[in-house]
């Protein structure tokens, strides 16, 4: 894995300029060196470097917006029309200031904890922005990058990675960030056993971690873990040791005095929290990769998709991520420009492998080949995206086999698995096994009318093959605590994950002992293959073995993977600048944030 030299980045705009190593390791072992910006500071074109961007983000072109007319053009037109291109293309754009000030508002669908231990979209979202990580992600690549790290090496057996962190950092109470946060964080919290952390298991190799000064930490992993430095930068927030060292681990699952008033080393700060209403967050003036362009962001809890968009339209906030069906009433809308960007996301209807019937691999996979797939694409995700065929995104590219075809829409096949398993057809159109109707509840948010139409063609569908389908709702937030219970206390739902940018962060979901398996799926041939995907170093490798981890899953349909789909964002036309990526991701950017 490591050379011994160190490894030098060239600057995607193709200049001559390379970006370099800062600091050489306390350790003697020879080491790979990895800076914390993908771009040297130094470029004049560099986007990501340690102070603030000046470029705009391109606003969505209108639908009825024409492209440049390359057709028979002469060498000035051509000139003319590159110009014209600049002006369109993110990459092209001339430095130019942004906006400075102003409130950026967008919707979460329930009340936040802002507490990075517990998971939910409602936390994460406002936990990017006011806690900050190790890395984070170029926005660019997906590849790690620093956050609070400024830079990382790798020692030659690829155990030990030392991280040099940035000097200029504090917290939002004025304390300053040392390397005593980051140790008491991946100890007493991360890899605590006490604590019910739901991403625990991406760090599973950590077996020590050490400071070296106030500004260094050696993290020592039991074996080798390629992928280590991505799952840093997946939702793993740093906290305060001067605030919760005194906390059992215990209090560490809701520390209720610390979320009076969450403090963080993120572009923003917390300032105030109305339940059922809204989070307001201030810039932070000290932070450390330049004061956000924004006074203000605000969080407001509106847990219908509908009223989400209504709101965007109405001016009342500036980001709503929609639905694909929610596409055709605003993409004539001067006041909304739309972009879609590619996420490591796939939809899918979870199932709880312990309850009986769906501990049958022959009524799971019934239940897939039963469902139209290529339908519920086509009309509820409005044909952006491509039918799944398990947990690993096409975006991966490495690592995804497209070998796989997605299992076909068959209800006479379907019902015949289920004849064979013994689930003979009842009177009542409902199939029976040793006196058991098969029959089961599925769980799910109404406010969401992704899930919700979902959850509604699948009842119609298996009704056909036999299967009964009877209804249960809640608050998305509910679900998630059921869904992560031990044992999950549901049967099927609708619902979607969205992991890191390599394979080994599925791991953390279909690992047998993980916090973060809400389906109960346990697989000991699964649980050799993903930790041996996890530390092996040669990527070829790695991916034979991820090759077989989806042909596994796919015989075993753990779940009904549904779709791969785009993130559609929609933005207000008075947004100057957000940054191009999935949105979890681009709010670990939100300083570069502004609006007119």
């Amino acid at each position: 894995m490591a050379t011994g030299s160190t490894t030098t980045r060239p600057c995607r705009c193709r200049c001559s300029r390379r970006s370099t190593a800062r600091a050489s390791s306390p350790s003697s072992t020879p080491r790979a060196m990895i800076t914390g910006s993908s771009r040297p500071a130094s470029c004049a074109t560099a986007t990501w470097s340690t102070t603030r961007s000046t470029r705009p983000s391109r606003p969505a072109a209108p639908p009825n917006e024409r492209q440049p007319d390359m057709k028979g053009l002469t060498m000035r037109g051509l000139a003319v029309a590159f110009t014209a291109l600049a002006l369109m293309v993110p990459g092209l754009l001339p430095a130019q200031a942004q906006t400075e000030g102003g409130t950026f508002s967008l919707p979460i669908n329930d009340d936040p904890q802002i507490w990075p231990v517990a998971g939910g979209l409602y936390n994460i979202l406002v936990n990017k922005t006011v806690y900050s990580g190790l890395v984070r992600y170029d926005l660019e690549t997906l590849e790690p990058v620093g956050d609070l790290a400024e830079s990382w090496e790798v020692s030659e057996d690829g155990t030990t990675y030392t991280f040099k962190l940035r000097e200029n950092v504090t917290w939002h109470d004025g304390e300053p960030f040392t390397a005593d946060d980051v140790v008491y964080t991946l100890l007493e919290i991360w890899t605590n056993p006490d604590v019910p952390f739901y991403l625990a298991n991406n760090f599973r190799l950590i077996e020590d971690v050490t400071k070296v000064d106030d500004f260094t930490v050696d993290i020592t992993l039991s074996r080798p873990q390629p992928a280590f430095p991505v799952l840093l930068g997946y939702n793993a927030a740093i906290l305060p040791e001067h605030l919760l060292s005194s906390l059992t681990a215990e209090q560490l699952v809701n520390p209720a005095d610390f979320l009076r008033n969450p403090v963080g080393t993120g572009p923003f700060k917390f300032a105030e929290y109305n339940p059922g209403a809204f989070v307001r967050l201030e810039r932070h003036e000290d932070y450390f990769d330049g004061v956000p362009h924004l006074d203000q962001m605000v969080f407001r809890i509106v847990p219908d998709a509908n009223s989400q968009l209504a709101l965007l339209q109405a001016g009342e906030v500036d980001l709503v991520v929609i639905e694909p069906f929610q596409l055709a009433s605003i993409e004539n809308n001067p006041a909304v420009q739309i972009q879609s960007v590619p996420v490591t996301r796939h939809e899918f209807i979870g199932i709880n492998n312990e309850v009986p019937g769906l501990d049958d691999v022959a009524v799971r996979t019934a239940l897939t080949m039963a469902l139209d797939r290529e339908q519920l694409l086509a009309t509820v995700f409005g044909g952006r995206g491509t039918v799944a065929t398990g947990p690993f995104a096409p975006s991966v590219g490495w690592a995804y086999d497209d070998s796989i075809e997605p299992l076909p829409y068959d209800p006479e096949q379907a019902a015949s698995l289920l004849e064979e398993a013994g689930w003979t057809m009842g009177g009542n159109g409902v199939r029976e096994k040793d006196g058991e109707p098969l029959s089961f509840t599925l769980l799910y948010d109404p406010a969401n009318p992704t899930r919700a139409r979902t959850a509604l063609i699948a009842q119609q569908q298996w009704a056909e093959i036999g299967v009964q389908v009877e209804f249960e709702t809640s608050e998305y937030r509910a679900i998630v605590e059921r869904i992560r219970q031990s044992p999950p206390n549901y049967e099927l739902n609708p619902n979607y994950l969205i992991a890191p940018p390599d394979p080994d962060g599925i791991a953390n979901f279909y690992l047998s002992q993980s916090l973060a398996n809400s389906w109960a799926y346990r697989n000991p041939e699964i649980d050799e293959l993903l930790n041996a995907g996890a530390t092996t170093v040669d990527q070829a490798e790695r991916a034979e073995i991820y090759a077989q981890v989806q042909a596994i899953i796919h015989e075993d349909q753990p779940n009904v993977f549904t779709v791969y789909p785009d993130e559609i964002q929609a933005l207000s036309a008075a947004v100057e600048r957000f940054p191009e990526a999935g949105y979890r991701d681009a709010l670990g950017w939100a300083h570069l944030i502004s609006k007119q």
